[in-house]
């Protein structure tokens, strides 16, 4: 049986300025910063819950924030640069340091009081209930 979904005229843009904003930072990492870097994020509904994952390798989950606003959730983090030894000299040299924000628009509204989230093998996984109004019922019509 199909599933209705709800309209959202600004998703695709949403989904346009951040592939503009990846393709931006190929190009011309100067303007995003020194040490300005995104992690690639999968948001995923599982009918229950929504999941998000997102790559974090190298962050220590102390200093990784997760905040919901409205419909919003952010994540942003902060990785202090390794101290620099005087007599090293790099012939190469992308690891970063610094700091990102990511922000997404929820598509449902979710369980503020059951929200989870671990951080192992540099993947943050948040598990986000949904809130009993948006989870899917199933209603049985018998047809005569």
């Amino acid at each position: 049986m199909a599933k209705l979904a709800r309209w959202e005229p600004f998703r695709e843009l949403d989904d346009i300025r951040t592939g503009f904003d990846r393709l931006l930072e190929r190009i011309s990492p100067s303007l995003y910063g020194e040490g300005m870097w995104m992690p690639a994020v999968d948001i995923k509904d599982t009918g229950e819950n929504l999941v998000v994952k997102a790559e974090v390798p190298g962050f220590d989950k102390k200093d990784i924030n997760i905040s919901l606003t409205g419909d919003t959730i952010t994540i942003s983090g902060k990785m202090q640069e390794e101290k620099e030894e005087k007599k090293a000299q790099y012939l190469y040299r992308e690891r970063v340091s610094g700091s990102f924000t990511r922000s997404f628009t929820l598509p449902v509204p979710v369980d503020r009081e059951k929200v989870k989230a671990t951080c192992k093998d540099g993947v943050l996984e948040i598990i986000l209930p949904k809130a009993e109004e948006a989870k899917t019922k199933e209603i049985k019509v018998n047809v005569e």
